[in-house]
């Protein structure tokens, strides 16, 4: 039966392809930022309800949030996870255009297999800037599902792959403005504040562990050379393999910025941002039946490496809530960075819509796992709770 459905999944998901593709190059075409995704949300959400989803708009009160949901019984739930938004300058320069359309496909050719359970798809903004899925999973968004998955398009692929807790930190300094020259000591130099904590920082990292991660810039140095600054700030992130790990961080952070006011005289505002990202819990179980169904559709996949180039995203507060897989799938073949106009390109190919078809299918293929393998659902579930 298994294969049977399996080979149900691959032809459904062939059949919706030339929709899929189209839906990948329109978003493509019109890049929408954080917040701002409502072409992308409504073509996406608009395109499952003419399959039989029923949909929820503004979801956990935000407006290009949405949830599809299709059921033939109640259990189990099975999430499929759409990004949709883009980057400032690069537009779709991490590929998320390929993802929402990954997700419906393999939803739409799950539901007309003939199984019964109960799938959701959940369209979530602003991955690259503001936490979309922070914000959602604060509001109990993920708590209904038994597991949920997506595919990043990348220039390499990986089942598995670690993501570091991240938060957000804004720091300002007031000083005292003076002529630069004639009266310097009437002034307090915020700009001096500034570069010793920035200072600061970089002797800390020195005693930190391997995985920790300090970085950021300065915003705002002053305003003219003649004159003593009274006015700076900077924008930092503080990363961790553990958020336990990244919060005792911040704290030598902060104390960082605090002895910085002291020694200059000026002083400090800490601002630490509200939608931090969790550290990604990979789950094992989910992760090898998803290699499986991947390697059965031809695909290679290197043996993984989960702490290979570390970064940081919001689909880690999912996995915190529910079993998550997150993987990497190549559309590039080479060796182009994310985040650029050339991996743009890439997505928009066909090479990119390729990628885009198999992940649609293995994602489709798994999810037919897990409501035929009570077994498998069982696994899934304790290797969560073990963490």
């Amino acid at each position: 039966m298994s294969n049977n459905v399996k080979e149900g999944i691959i032809k459904k998901i062939d059949e919706l392809s030339p929709m899929l593709i189209s839906i990948a190059k329109e978003i493509h075409k019109r890049p929408e930022l954080a917040f701002e995704e409502d072409f992308a949300s409504e073509l996406l959400s608009s395109t499952l309800k003419k399959y039989g989803f029923k949909i929820e708009k503004g979801i956990g009160g935000l407006e290009t949030a949405f949830r599809a949901a299709y059921a033939k019984g109640s259990s189990p739930v099975i999430g499929f996870i759409a990004e949709y938004d883009a980057l400032p300058e690069v537009g779709h320069g991490c590929g998320h255009n390929l993802i929402g359309p990954a997700s419906i496909g393999a939803a739409i050719a799950l539901a007309e297999s003939g199984l019964k359970g109960r799938l959701v798809v959940i369209g979530t903004p602003a991955e690259e800037k503001g936490g979309g899925k922070v914000i959602l999973a604060k509001k109990g968004i993920f708590k209904s599902l038994d597991a949920a998955m997506m595919v990043h398009p990348s220039n390499d692929t990986e089942v598995v792959k670690r993501a570091l807790a991240a938060i957000d930190v804004a720091v300002e300094y007031f000083g005292k403005p003076s002529h630069a020259a004639a009266t310097p000591w009437d002034g307090v130099n915020a700009l001096d504040a500034m570069v010793l904590a920035y200072n600061n920082i970089s002797v800390l990292r020195q005693q930190l562990k391997p995985d920790v991660r300090i970085h950021g810039i300065i915003t705002n140095g002053g305003a003219a050379p003649n004159i003593i600054p009274a006015y700076t700030s900077a924008r930092f992130l503080v990363r961790a393999l553990d958020m336990r790990d990244a919060l005792k961080v911040l704290k030598k952070v902060k104390a960082c910025f605090d002895s910085a006011a002291k020694a200059t005289g000026a002083k400090v505002r800490i601002k630490i941002g509200e939608n931090a990202y969790e550290a990604f819990r990979p789950n094992y179980p989910l992760a090898e039946t998803f290699e499986r169904n991947l390697k059965s559709l031809g695909i290679k996949v290197k043996k993984w490496d989960e702490y290979k180039e570390l970064g940081s995203s919001d689909i880690g507060n999912v996995s915190q809530i529910t079993p998550t897989i997150h993987p990497n799938l190549d559309i590039c073949h080479k060796q182009i960075p994310h985040h650029t106009k050339e991996f743009n390109a890439i997505a928009g190919s066909e090479s990119g819509t390729r990628g885009m078809i198999i992940a649609a299918k293995a994602m489709a293929m798994t999810g037919a796992d897990i409501i035929m393998d009570k077994g498998l659902l069982r696994r899934i579930k304790e290797a969560h709770k073990k963490g």
